[in-house]
């Protein structure tokens, strides 16, 4: 009586925390700023390029906010090919599979906020069943699975990420899904199973790899993994090794022109993302404490949070630390080496891939959560194995397995916390929140004038994500400078400025994140400028006639 007491207890609350984790994935999916990133998958999705956007916004004329965002949406003059193309020139380090899914989903649900990252959502849906898979060809237990499902349902990083327009829900579900074909495929191998099963196993394991190699650059990693493991947990069968390294050749064979872009233009690539060669050593280590962290517990505290904040997160960042070190020790300890060896792998491979640099160079890129996928999915199956078997009605010590429900408890309600907190806010540390606050506060500042004009010679990675908190009343004098383009197009990053003539009727005009040429091209024109005082230091002043 009390093991189907157990057994429907735990059932019933693993239902329940999979139907939450579901509603968060989709509450509020407008709410949060849209902020750089996702501005530039709509660019990439609607077939523009930045060229041509900056090309033809001039100081010319003044243009609303929708105007501005014409170039974030589908148009008929625009197909596939477009999308294809303006990644390809501008953005080679974004392989094409999830842009060419979300070209077709905002041709169906169109280019709205919440369309564009309600196909993210979607996606994240596919990974409990994808999990509970990988988990049953691990551990072959339901247990486990059930509880994997419940960790990554309730998990405030999958929920985070599962909101964003970007691909990593994308990337997660082909980690997931290629490690669980590899291992279905090995074992029919080891069941010596017939010739067209094989066939069928290995196609689809080289399938799934094609779709993450297409995916995101760094399932490179997670093939190092896959490749670590087979040499190692294979070695001697022949056929074995000989088949897996024939799919994995055919699957890069494949994926070689989006690869091979990806290296010609490597420089442009460390060009674009030269931000995350900018920390300390102590500054690294607190970061991935903090991004441990958030595969559990995440109510939005970053480097810029009150220091009261940060203390009082010290010890629940602690605690998660070990629980997460306990649990891969347990993994070694009690299950065989094909299990703990692959997850561990999973783990280690994209860790130590981007932490070496970091180490070295100074870089931050391993403390970059969005980077650490298949970490993630390491450590939570992990701790999934962990807290299914401490739970488990043939433990002896009835004291320790009411202590771990008890602690199974507290890391739901912390995920359920965390998203309950972040469904609720405007901006989060995934979109860059130091300068979100700033760009919150001048759109209100900007919004609430009468009959404001804003003059800008912004780079339009900020300007964009702007236009979508303006009001359709605020007008636009804008020749934005450009982003990723200006190293492939010398025209654009050579052009002279343009002096802005700042039309009459507005009543309110303001400078936003001015050049210093804008500036003195301003005051040349008998403007005085004078700083927005807000509550934080802000990128915008207003301008009165002297």
């Amino acid at each position: 009586m009390n093991f189907k007491l157990s057994r429907n207890w735990l059932t019933f609350s693993l239902i329940i925390i999979l139907v939450i984790g579901i509603f968060f994935r989709f509450a509020n999916l407008d709410r949060k700023f849209y902020w750089i990133d996702e501005t530039y998958t709509s660019l990439r999705v609607s077939g523009y390029t930045e060229a041509e956007m900056v090309k033809a916004l001039s100081y010319q004329q003044t243009i609303s906010s929708s105007d501005l965002q014409k170039y974030q949406q589908i148009h008929p003059d625009r197909d596939l090919s477009d999308t294809l193309h303006s990644l390809a020139k501008e953005d080679p380090q974004h392989p094409p599979t999830y842009y060419i899914l979300a070209r077709y989903w905002a041709e169906w649900f169109g280019s709205s906020v919440t369309a564009m990252r309600s196909l993210a959502a979607v996606i994240s849906l596919l990974v409990f069943p994808a999990i509970y898979w990988l988990a049953w060809e691990l551990f072959e237990s339901s247990a486990v699975a059930w509880m994997a499902i419940a960790i990554f349902a309730i998990s405030p990083y999958h929920i985070l990420f599962a909101q964003e327009a970007r691909q990593y829900s994308l990337w997660t579900l082909a980690t997931i899904l290629s490690t669980a074909a590899l291992l279905k495929a090995t074992r029919a191998n080891e069941e010596n199973q017939d010739l067209t099963r094989l066939l069928y196993h290995w196609t689809m394991y080289t399938l799934m790899t094609i779709i993450g190699l297409s995916t995101h650059l760094l399932f490179v990693c997670v093939a190092a993994a896959h490749a670590i493991y087979i040499t190692i947990a294979n070695w001697g069968k022949i056929q074995t090794f000989t088949v897996y390294y024939v799919a994995t050749l055919i699957a890069f064979i494949i994926s070689i022109p989006s690869l091979l872009n990806a290296v010609e233009n490597f420089d442009q690539i460390r060009s674009t993302t030269i931000w995350a060669e900018q920390t300390n050593f102590f500054r690294l280590v607190t970061r991935w404490v903090g991004s441990v962290t958030i595969a559990f517990f995440d109510i939005g505290i970053d480097g810029s949070a009150d220091g009261v904040l940060l203390v009082l997160l010290i010890p629940i960042s602690l605690i998660i630390l070990v629980l997460v070190g306990y649990a891969v020790y347990f993994l070694y300890q009690q299950t065989p080496r094909r299990v703990w060896l692959l997850i561990i792998l999973l783990i280690a491979t994209t860790a130590l891939f981007l932490a070496i640099p970091d180490i070295l160079q100074g870089g931050r890129r391993s403390a970059n959560p969005r980077y650490l996928v298949p970490c993630y999915v390491g450590i939570q199956l992990a701790v999934a194995y962990l807290l299914s078997t401490k739970i488990s009605t043939n433990l002896d010590n009835f004291k320790q397995q009411k202590l771990w429900k008890t602690g199974i408890i507290v890391l739901f309600a912390a995920g359920v916390i965390s998203a309950g907190v972040s469904s609720q806010a405007d901006m989060w540390w995934n979109k860059g929140s130091g300068w979100l606050r700033a760009e919150l506060e001048v759109a209100k500042i900007v919004n609430e004038a009468t009959n404001s004009l804003i003059v800008s010679d912004a780079n339009i990675a900020y300007i964009m994500p702007l236009s979508h908190r303006l009001q359709p009343k605020v007008e636009l004098l804008i020749a934005p400078r450009c982003y990723t383009s200006c190293y492939q197009n010398r025209d654009l990053a050579l052009a002279k400025p343009t002096i802005p003539t700042i039309p009459n009727g507005f009543s309110e005009v303001f400078l936003y994140r001015p050049s210093s040429v804008l500036r003195s091209q301003i005051q040349q024109q008998n403007y005085q400028i004078d700083p927005v005082i807000g509550t934080i230091q802000l990128n915008l002043w207003k301008l009165t006639k002297k």
